[in-house]
């Protein structure tokens, strides 16, 4: 078990062997042997449990999603430590979790251009940014089955049969039209089959897969010896839940998306492999990639304000402000693009 402050009050995932428990902490035992929970939820199945105890011996995993303000003296330790990860990852606050698994739930799956077809058309035409993903294409071109095309937004997720419905002109133009970003993993099978077997390229996207390999500045390439994939390319679900802290159980790879008539679990794990898409982008942008360019914004926006003087103020506010944009370092965005700021006018 990964070491953790445990404090009264606090919103924490616990991982046992065969269930995943959403719970608010409401009593560690002195020896740290058991602690329970009130509002306990089974976050994989989501059926509400109530007040719920469970002892150390069956508890694999604590993280915790929204911490206490108790006082520091309440708290008690694990005794092993997890290993600190390299690139920053994110804890979920329980209102973007529980959002986001409400969204899981209430997915609409759709295997016919019926009312529930054109609603979803219709909502997702008015977004912007769309998370996609399909099942059965881990092969490219050359895989067997295609089964199903999930394509969400912030507010709702829409799961589309195209064994059974195709991909439809709506769409095509979701999939493919420059008026919206796409974020995706491991695009390169998606993009294969949709232009080799569907006639139609993907439009411009964001692949979180691509962004982890800049982040950890790992190399999307084979090993010649052994042909196994390299340490950077990793799956959607591994992805999501490293960088977002969700559980290692959260997902079920034990899936078959193939069988139809579609299953209940099939239909809710294609739905959380994109419930997240989203807010991994947003952390990847704005808390990895661009981190030092809103360090260096913080720096320059403050440039007036740090004067105490309202004389050197009224001068650097007349000035054209060059010396403040001097004064901000150069940086690197960590995605491996390289940003500096002007050192004179005209560059």
């Amino acid at each position: 078990m990964n070491k953790v402050n445990l404090k009264v009050g606090q919103k924490l995932i616990v991982e046992l062997d065969d269930e995943v428990i959403l719970g608010e902490l409401i009593h560690v035992a002195s020896d740290n042997t058991f602690i329970k929970l009130a509002n306990a939820r089974d976050i994989s199945a989501n059926n509400l449990l109530g007040n719920q105890a469970y002892y150390s011996s069956e508890i694999r995993n604590i993280q915790i999603v929204d911490d206490a303000k108790d006082e520091p003296e309440s708290s008690t330790e694990h005794t092993t430590v997890a290993p600190t990860p390299s690139p920053p990852v994110k804890h979920l606050s329980l209102e973007c979790l529980n959002d986001a698994l409400q969204r899981v739930d209430n997915c609409v799956y759709i295997q016919q251009p019926d009312a529930k077809y054109h609603a979803a058309i219709s909502v997702l035409k008015k977004e912007r940014t769309l998370a996609i993903s399909m099942e059965g294409v881990e092969e490219g071109r050359h895989a067997k089955s295609v089964s199903l095309l999930s394509i969400a937004s912030n507010s709702a997720i829409y799961i589309f049969d195209i064994k059974w419905l195709n991909i439809t002109k709506d769409l095509r133009e979701l999939i493919s039209s420059d008026r919206y970003l796409r974020v995706l993993h491991n695009g390169r099978f998606i993009q294969d089959i949709l232009l080799h077997r569907y006639n139609l390229a993907l439009g411009r996207c964001f692949d979180t897969m691509l962004a982890h390999i800049a982040t950890t500045k790992c190399k999307a390439t084979k090993d010649p010896e052994t042909a196994k994939e390299a340490p950077g390319i990793i799956s959607i679900q591994t992805c999501i839940a490293y960088y977002l802290k969700l559980p290692e159980n959260f997902f079920n790879d034990n899936v078959n998306y193939d069988l139809r008539p579609t299953s209940t679990e099939a239909k809710r794990e294609a739905a959380k492999k994109i419930a997240f898409l989203i807010s991994l982008q947003d952390h990847f942008i704005h808390e990895i990639m661009l981190e030092r360019f809103y360090r260096g914004c913080a720096q320059y926006c403050t440039s007036l304000a740090c004067n105490v003087d309202f004389i050197d103020s009224l001068a650097e506010a007349n000035s054209d402000g060059h010396r403040a944009v001097n004064a901000v370092k150069p940086f690197e965005l960590d995605a491996g693009m390289h940003c500096l700021w002007p050192t004179s006018k005209g560059n």
